[in-house]
């Protein structure tokens, strides 16, 4: 095996070494910081791919906690201390003499686990028979990973669709008006088509109601190439399923009726009295109340015709259910398979083969903000009794207040967890910073391995760089120092993977690792992107060629937008790219959005040679650098008008990518506020002025971890400001208390919010109750008030903080909410 180990003074001079020796196709396996400077161990391709024929496939672990446990905890703990403490208001209530209605008995973790899966629309009925079979000895996260293996254990399901298929017969979709039966009944027929084609399928419709019923499903059956009759009565039905007997599968898209109309037994004997064996299936409309449903099931399978009965269902409005947990439960009381879950309109892919985990997941996973309509137990429980007074009504408040405020905290990190925005690796850093001796450099290697995995993952062939020259503040300087911010940019979405900022100049970005600090964090940075995917720098104005000349020994290429007088060589004669652009053919490339009219971009490439004198007057057609010229026009699709026309020069290797060089130019001319974001975060959130490790060691240190800390942060309120006005952007936004209430978040912004949502869980999270239950438990009347007092301060504190004593702000926070096992 051919693994080698080269050192070199800096990163690019590593990485040439190993082109030289292996070839450029050679895989980095390591990289780190010598003394003298870098180290990088590689080995040969074809080596690797020995290596990888033989290599295991590896086997990931079971998953039983699905969150962090200090973190998945932290939302029970809270309401386990309100369960305790609605018992004690309750005992002294009793005491005094005021009526008072019982308190909730059991211990605080079924009482918290019952309200989660009330809130998720599941039954209390349901809720009570799983908590009596909940083994003992389960903490939070636990108990809730069983409970949903439960669930999924005890939702039926079809589990195999050719089983379906291959019995063939006749399918009738019933069930209420508006629940999607023409829809479903369109993507069944699909999905029989793409595996057993047009030929062995019939659609019939007995919707001779609704006006158009029988015209749209006659449409889904023109474009599958499936007929489609209409029957009226049970003789037409009659008819029709013997005239279509040499068909495989006959699916009949019955008409909607409530369940409790009278004609809706008719219905039932008109399927009933057919010769061919009918499966009904019921459709259930998960965004329904859990009544209506099971009065549904009722009406369907038992209580109108002694010709009832459903043989399965499929849960339609997936994506209009907001407690799902409903029809899941009508399903499990019922014992009725569920075969089918639709989660939208489109045919035929919003029609999935249900599963029992994916339903399950889904009730838990559904975003849902506070509802007004509780269950009758639960609402309850939160109304003041009589008598109680003011005293006790403000207890209560408070005590919702921090249940709610744990809940906003847990889904928002829920959030941020699960998307694809690197907040673990931020809570990771920040954890690392906090320690009492933290490492600049063992963060630097965790965000090089993230920015891997990332690049592996969002990246084909290339990853974008964007740089600019912003000046800012140094130590020891009266002038402002100019810096060098760097912003990498995956190739097939612009997601923003990584960020490097450094000390800069005229010469930016040319950067060397000899100063240490700034310089070595930015260049490994640079080297490990660069020994993973081709780099494209993008830019504003046309490099010089001494830049050039650089990126074309490192491998790299370039990407830049120039004017329409920009003087180039094509077939031997010197013109201006808008008159070369006339005389080039243009296709079109994609349809698009462009300031909130439907456009298609259409595009030209030419191979051409960028003269190196742009001066007026200048003559001669001579030198210059070779380049590919694309010319990009943005065209109205309704009356054809020229919206915007950009002129692109780029490396000659470039020039098969024309679609993608006008999509990278799109993400560049966002580039300018992103790196403004950079700037905002290092601002807010380093210790200090920018050095270059001037001071002690220990305050460099504290600083480098501080800036890395700070670029991540960026890196993760851009990808999250680029999601979308999400539920934890919306959330960030008001714990920074600087963005309108109806504004989309920007990055800025998000930075600062989450800088005290990280300040706030360090706070939560190393709340003293959770060591001390006991105490609490025990604790006099007074908790009440303390805790109110320890979270107001705490709420305040994280109001006012500023993000750069984020670290001070959550010891006084911890110090404040630390009383309440003091007092």
């Amino acid at each position: 095996m051919s693994v080698a180990k080269f050192v070199a003074a800096n990163g690019r001079e590593a990485l040439r070494q190993v082109r030289e020796a292996m070839g450029p196709d050679a895989v980095v396996l390591s990289n780190r910081t010598v003394e003298g400077g870098v180290e990088i161990v590689a080995m040969r391709d074809t080596d690797l791919g020995a290596i990888s024929s033989n290599a295991p496939v590896f086997t990931p672990p079971p998953a039983t906690v699905a969150v962090d446990g200090a973190l998945g905890d932290l939302r029970g703990e809270l309401q386990n201390m309100r369960a305790m403490m609605e018992r004690q208001f309750a005992g002294q209530a009793a005491v005094v003499g005021t009526h008072s209605l019982p308190a909730t008995g059991g211990d605080p973790l079924r009482d918290s686990l019952f309200n989660w899966l009330v809130t998720a629309g599941f039954s209390g009925q349901l809720a009570r028979t799983l908590l009596g079979h909940l083994p003992l000895g389960h903490d939070r996260p636990a108990a809730m990973t069983w409970i949903r293996q439960e669930l999924a254990r005890k939702v039926p399901v079809l589990g195999d669709e050719d089983a379906l298929f291959a019995q063939g017969g006749v399918l009738a979709l019933v069930g209420p008006t508006g629940v999607g039966k023409t829809t479903t009944t369109a993507k069944l027929a699909a999905r029989f088509v793409l595996k057993h084609g047009p030929e062995r399928l019939a659609l019939l419709t007995t919707d001779t109601f609704r006006i158009g019923a029988h015209e749209q499903l006659r449409i889904y059956g023109d474009i599958l190439g499936v007929p489609v009759h209409a029957v009226k009565d049970a003789s037409d039905l009659r008819f029709a399923l013997a005239a279509l007997s040499e068909k495989h599968l006959v699916i009949i898209d019955t008409v909607g009726m409530s369940q409790r109309d009278r004609s809706l037994s008719e219905q039932i004997a008109m399927l009933g009295g057919v010769q061919a064996p009918v499966q009904r299936i019921l459709l259930l409309n998960g965004a329904s109340h859990g009544d209506t449903l099971n009065e549904v099931v009722h009406a369907y399978r038992h209580d109108t015709s002694p010709d009832g009965g459903i043989d399965g269902c499929i849960v339609s409005k997936l994506d209009e259910a907001t407690h799902l947990g409903s029809v899941l439960d009508v399903v499990i009381r019922h014992r009725l398979p569920v075969y089918y879950a639709s989660t939208g309109q489109r045919v035929p892919e919003h029609l999935e083969l249900a599963s029992g985990t994916a339903l399950v997941e889904r009730a838990f996973q559904t975003p849902r903000r506070g509802s007004v309509f509780a269950e009758a137990e639960a609402a309850r429980r939160a109304l003041p009794a009589r008598g109680e007074g003011a005293a006790a009504t403000g207890a209560d408040g408070m005590l919702r207040s921090l249940t709610d405020s744990a809940n906003a905290v847990s889904d928002c990190v829920d959030q941020l967890d699960g998307g694809n925005y690197g907040f673990d690796l931020v809570r990771t850093l920040w954890q690392q910073r906090a320690d009492s001796a933290p490492s600049a450099r063992l963060m630097a290697q965790h965000v090089r391995e993230s920015v891997c995995r990332d690049l592996v993952r969002q990246c084909d062939r290339f990853v974008l760089a964007l740089s600019a020259v912003v000046a800012a503040p140094a130590a020891g300087r009266r002038a402002a120092r100019p810096w060098l911010h760097t912003l990498w940019l995956a190739d097939r979405d612009g997601l923003p993977l990584a960020a490097a900022v450094a000390p800069g100049g005229r010469t930016a970005p040319v950067l060397q690792a000899t100063q240490g600090g700034w310089e070595t964090d930015a260049v490994n940075l640079a080297a490990t992107i660069a020994a993973t995917r081709t780099v494209v720098n993008v830019l504003d104005a046309m490099p010089a060629p001494a830049m050039l000349a650089r990126w074309q020994t490192a491998g790299e290429r370039w990407l830049t937008a120039t004017r329409r007088t920009t003087r180039v060589v094509s077939g031997g004669a010197a013109l201006k790219v808008d008159a070369l652009a006339d005389t080039l053919t243009f296709h079109a490339v994609e349809e698009m959005e462009y300031r909130g009219r439907a456009a298609a971009q259409w595009i030209a490439q030419a191979p051409v040679r960028v003269l190196e004198s742009q001066a007026r007057g200048a003559r001669g057609a001579e030198g210059g650098i070779e380049a590919g010229l694309l010319v990009s026009r943005v065209v109205d699709l309704d009356n054809g008008q020229t919206l915007a026309v950009q002129y692109l020069l780029c490396d000659p290797a470039l020039l098969g990518e024309g679609a993608q060089l006008a999509r990278w130019a799109r993400w560049a001319e966002d580039g300018e506020a992103q790196l403004r974001t950079l700037g905002h975060a290092l601002d807010h959130l380093s210790q200090g002025e920018r050095q270059d490790g001037a001071g002690d060691a220990a305050q460099a240190e504290g600083q480098a971890c501080a800036r890395l800390l700070a670029l991540q942060m960026a890196i993760a309120s851009l990808r999250l400001e680029q999601a979308g006005d999400t539920e934890a952007a919306a959330f960030l936004a008001r714990l920074s208390a600087r963005a309108p209430a109806r504004q989309t978040p920007n990055a800025a912004v998000l930075v600062e919010g989450m800088g005290r949502l990280l300040a706030l869980l360090d706070v939560l999270e190393n709340y003293p109750a959770r060591n001390g239950r006991a105490a609490v438990r025990d604790a006099a009347p007074a908790v009440s008030a303390t805790v109110s007092a320890a979270a107001s301060t705490a709420i305040s504190t994280v109001a006012s903080a500023t993000e750069a004593d984020a670290f001070t702000d959550s010891s006084r926070m911890f110090k404040a909410l630390a009383q309440v096992q003091g007092e």
